[in-house]
């Protein structure tokens, strides 16, 4: 049975640590599976994956280009119409709209998308509400099922009123713990401040992932600004472990704000228990989320987190029990959360405790993939049910 995977061309984040792994159980359950990707970070981690093929000839950018998107659309015509896909799963926005309609048109069996978080929520205008909403619906109608990547993916799909509701599945995000699980507790360091030359008497406070404007990392370089008043003479230094369209003008903020000698871009990383073990407290300022891979990964390795108060995730961060939360694009409520675990470091600890206890009770990896696995079975036409069945009878799944 085959499946193609369409990432287009975005850069390396949360959604593709998810796909990375999807490819592998697909592969050990004996699908055929190939992904259209195009960017080179994630192109060069899907490489690594034996028996998968990659295909890159078909550029699909992120974000809205209308000519290279038209002739993106006529190559994936072509492709969906040349090969046999019983399945093809899409992900991020505009590589999900173009894959999802044209999969349609062509008449694929089954048509799933990864919705981690919708293009319309409470920080888009109005013009991009008007934008994106018909759009938004569009695809989702195109969709045999779009799979909503946390409860508040759904909620909020409700609340813009941008997909119907009978094309809708949750199946929460999960990780594997496992290369978390030797990470030590809250505010204990770690190797990796010494290879990088930070001071043991230092707070370190950072994150991972894209650096891009829905991360919002300019709230929290600003809230460093704000943490020199309220940490006196305490050192610190924020760790941004990423990469992304948006590190520039985040490097230029850094500079006018005198925080040269506090603020450290780290890039692209692959060790990210190593990064994560070097912070005393993790930080999300985040203002849209599906289920951020990079909070459970946090909350896996026992770090304090502070994050923001939006549905995705205060899904994960109960307030005072599993973490912080503050209010999105709030510099100084940010620098006042962090304070405050490096001030209280027993109400540290009993957070991070707490945090990782429950995502190795509700969010699992093993969980979120046999869930996808059982929905897209599920989906197929009778036939080539029939088929995996058979598949599966004879031990190839």
């Amino acid at each position: 049975m085959r499946a193609l995977q369409i990432a287009g061309n975005s850069t390396y984040g949360g959604g593709d640590y998810l796909l990375l792994r999807w490819c592998r159980y697909l592969l050990d359950h004996g699908w055929e599976v190939d992904v259209l990707a195009t960017d080179p970070v994630v192109v060069a981690e899907l490489q690594r994956i034996p028996r998968l093929r990659v295909i890159t000839s078909i550029l699909i950018p992120r974000d809205i280009a209308p000519g290279p998107q038209i002739r993106a659309a006529a190559q994936l015509f072509a492709l969906l119409r040349r090969e046999r896909y019983a399945v093809v799963h899409t992900y991020t926005a505009t590589p999900g709209f173009l894959g999802r309609i044209i999969a349609r048109m062509v008449g694929i069996p089954v048509i799933l998308h990864h919705q981690a978080g919708w293009a319309v929520n409470e920080f888009s205008s109005l013009s991009e509400r008007l934008f994106f909403t018909p759009l938004e619906y569009l695809a989702t109608l195109a969709s045999t099922r779009t799979i909503c990547v946390s409860h508040a993916d759904a909620i909020n799909a409700r609340r813009f009123h941008c997909a119907p509701q009978s094309k809708l599945v949750t199946i929460c995000n999960g990780i594997d713990p496992s290369p978390f699980a030797g990470t030590k507790p809250a505010m204990s360091g770690g190797s990796l401040r010494r290879e990088l030359g930070i001071p043991e008497t230092h707070l370190v406070i950072g994150n991972t992932g894209r650096l891009a404007a829905q991360k919002d990392n300019a709230s929290l370089i600003r809230a460093m600004a704000s943490l020199r008043s309220l940490l006196g003479p305490r050192p610190f230094t924020l760790l941004l472990a990423g990469d992304g369209p948006e590190r520039d003008a985040l490097e230029q903020l850094r500079d006018a704000l005198d925080l040269r000698d506090q603020v450290r871009f780290l890039g692209f990383r692959r060790d990210i228990p190593a990064i994560l073990e070097a912070l005393d407290i993790f930080v999300s300022p985040s203002l849209w989320e599906g289920l951020s891979i990079s909070i459970l990964e946090a909350m896996a390795a026992a770090r304090p987190i502070v994050t923001t108060s939006i549905l995705a995730n205060a899904e994960l961060i109960e307030h005072e029990v599993t973490g912080l939360l503050a209010p999105p694009r709030a510099p100084e409520a940010l620098a006042t959360m962090i304070a405050r675990f490096a001030n209280e470091p027993e109400l540290a600890l009993q957070c991070a405790t707490q945090a990782r206890s429950r995502v190795m009770e509700r969010y699992s990896l093993d969980r979120m993939l046999a869930e996808t696995l059982d929905l897209q079975v599920r989906l197929l036409p009778p036939n080539l049910r029939r088929q995996v069945s058979g598949s599966f009878a004879k031990g190839n799944l």
